[in-house]
């Protein structure tokens, strides 16, 4: 109002003309903020994705290849996830040999950014401390599925989050130094919390520390051993590998010999398998999520730990397991 006046020393009109009524109302509205663009970010899995939502907060679009039920070995490429990539300034993924699709993604996005060695190619599997790593020269296809690297189930690992967390937090505040504190005060708090969560579900596992297990496939090693628990068979006869009626009796007798009463299961692979073993060892078969949305409810990664260890004490319970700590007796170890 000031410049109006201020601008026209005549007496002010009783019909304000329209030019005057606009530049009034302009006056009379603050200025809006400017609007920060967020930073455009595609992950891999849903794992993945939230956790860079939990460390980007609302400076960044996060958007995951995978939608969370499917095989991690076993996605497609497919134009419309390299058209994601293609717009992207980060690509999120796990490294190693796990997602061998994912450089197929890269190279069909044609942008240069997210190139292998760039800073927008974000490997999170760096400082991961891997398992069953194959000695040089076991690798042959007569083992299955094996990984070169080691086992690539890492993020199963609630502490292993606070890694990955690390090298995201890393990587944004390289992307957008601009905001680097709050990048990394959410993932001080993230860490905190993950740290907190595995003490808290490590406790609820106590009683039942050393149950043996069978899983269907080789993707829980990093899982069992956080919470206490004993793998003593798969139901796959080598990593990849559909099983036939011979495997299936072998893992039924394991089984029996070892106590384990619960079968593993992922959402991806066959129930009915797990289920047919489970049952003639008078047990149960679970089927856990491996990644946020495979199981409806399982919604964020810190939910994942919690509804796969809730399944769990529900069949333990269920079945009226008692371990050692109850019987005061040291549990059988399996081959």
């Amino acid at each position: 109002m000031i410049c109006l006046y201020a601008c026209n020393p005549r007496p002010y009109p009783r019909r304000r003309p329209v030019a005057a009524a606009v530049a009034l109302l302009a006056c009379s509205i603050p200025a809006a903020a400017p609007v920060l663009a967020q930073m455009n970010v595609v992950a891999t899995t849903p794992n993945l994705a939230d956790i860079v939502k939990q460390i980007g907060g609302d400076l960044v679009s996060v958007q995951s290849v995978m939608r969370g039920p499917e095989d991690i070995h076993n996605v497609s490429p497919r134009p419309s996830h390299m058209m994601k990539l293609k717009k992207a300034q980060l690509f999120v993924h796990s490294g190693l040999d796990t997602e061998l699709w994912a450089p197929l993604l890269v190279k069909g996005a044609r942008n240069p950014k997210l190139l292998y060695g760039r800073p927008g190619n974000v490997d999170v599997s760096r400082g991961i401390i891997l398992k069953e790593v194959p000695t040089r020269g076991g690798l042959t296809r007569a083992l299955g599925d094996i990984h070169a690297y080691g086992n690539v189930h890492y993020t199963l690992d609630p502490l292993n989050g606070v890694t990955i967390a690390r090298s995201i937090t890393d990587a944004f505040k390289d992307a957008d130094p601009a905001n680097a504190d709050a990048y990394e005060a959410r993932c001080r708090a993230y860490s905190t919390r993950l740290r907190d969560l595995s003490a808290e579900l490590i406790g609820n596992m106590k009683p039942y520390a050393g149950t043996p297990v069978v899983t269907y496939h080789r993707s829980w090693p990093y899982f069992l051993d956080r919470f206490g628990l004993e793998c003593v068979g798969e139901v796959e006869p080598k990593p990849g590998i559909a099983p036939g009626p011979q495997h299936l009796q072998e893992c039924i007798e394991r089984m029996n010999s070892q106590g384990a009463r619960v079968v593993i299961v992922e959402t991806y692979n066959n129930k009915s398998n797990a289920e047919f073993v489970a049952a003639r060892a008078n047990g149960k078969a679970v089927v856990l999520a491996m990644e946020v949305n495979a199981i409806p409810g399982v919604d964020t990664y810190e939910e994942l730990f919690r509804f796969n260890l809730a399944r769990l004490l529900e069949a333990f319970q269920a079945l009226g397991l008692e371990t050692s700590a109850r019987q005061g007796t040291t549990p059988t170890s399996g081959g």
